[in-house]
């Protein structure tokens, strides 16, 4: 076995199951934007369980479908509570036009890039399906679903968002349209 392969059997895979939360805000999230001293403490501690553990991969689990679904119906500060407010975010230069910028900066960049895709989509969603669970890094596929705002034409195609993780809290995304480039960022392969 080589020792790539190695490397990516640490990680712990995680199928997405799709979300059944209503479309408002649940309890843990409302709790999180009151009171975000309290949700920070809470996600370093989760985020020093170990990747194997099966309480980290339910909270997870739980996590990742909260802030998708809290994305697709527009619920931004949900979102960004689990942000750093230094955060930075890199989109697939595949995905995005050449006169945008390559990088997001903070919670005011990622608000920025938000209105782009709601300027240029109609409908425009992810919807997690597995989670590779590294550590301080996670490495989410998923599949991004839209329909063009002008042209009417419908998108979907996967996108594999790298996460990189400071005391449990986003401190940095890049997302890849080829998973090897994204396995690659995140120091694995395949």
């Amino acid at each position: 076995m080589s020792q790539e392969n190695v490397e990516v059997v640490r990680g712990a895979r995680i199928v997405v199951p799709p979300y059944r939360g209503g479309r408002r805000r649940a309890l843990d999230e409302r709790l999180a934007i009151r009171f975000p001293a309290l949700a920070r403490l809470l996600a370093g501690t989760f985020m020093r369980l170990s990747p194997q553990s099966r309480l980290r991969r339910l909270i997870l689990i739980r996590r990742i479908q909260q802030a998708y679904a809290a994305h697709r119906r527009r619920d931004y500060e949900a979102v960004l509570a689990g942000w750093d407010r230094a955060s930075e975010y890199r989109p697939s230069r595949d995905l995005m036009p050449p006169d945008l910028d390559a990088t997001f900066h903070g919670h005011e960049g990622m608000r920025q890039l938000w209105r782009y895709w709601r300027d240029a989509f109609e409908d425009i969603h992810w919807e997690p399906e597995e989670i590779l669970d590294c550590g301080d890094k996670l490495l989410v596929t998923a599949v991004q679903t839209g329909r063009g705002s002008g042209s009417g034409v419908a998108v979907s195609e996967p996108v594999f968002q790298l996460f990189t993780l400071r005391r449990g809290f986003v401190q940095r995304q890049e997302d890849f349209s080829d998973r090897s480039q994204a396995l690659e960022a995140a120091g694995l392969s395949e």
